[in-house]
């Protein structure tokens, strides 16, 4: 019926090819505000981070101003992407928990 090589190869197969999937599902992260370590060439530091689509999209300054990213898809609560000099921004998300700013949660009534 089947050999061992070619059951191992199915299998092997198998799991190639659903990797990426359970890959993303276990790092879906909702759209919203989270509390995050931010790395940049001048430091790091704990602010807060928008996420939309499973990608962070702006960090959010203490002195209120807000630094767009692009390419932080978020892996594993980590996500790495650049600002718009072209340098490289490392998130580490710091809570599964986020503040739903404008979700249906907040305007339930």
């Amino acid at each position: 019926m089947w050999g061992t090589r070619t059951l191992c190869v199915l299998i092997l197969s198998s799991f190639l090819l659903l990797y990426p999937c359970m890959a993303i599902v276990a790092s879906a992260v909702e759209d919203g505000t989270y509390d995050a370590e931010v790395e940049t060439d001048s430091g790091t530091y704990s602010v807060p981070v928008e996420v939309e689509n499973g990608e962070v999209t702006e960090v959010h300054w203490p002195n209120g101003g807000d630094m767009s990213v692009q390419g932080a898809d978020i892996v594993g609560g980590e996500a790495t992407g650049t600002n718009s000099r072209g340098d490289s921004v490392q998130i580490q998300i710091d809570d599964s928990e986020h503040s739903a700013e404008g979700s249906a949660e907040e305007s339930e009534d």
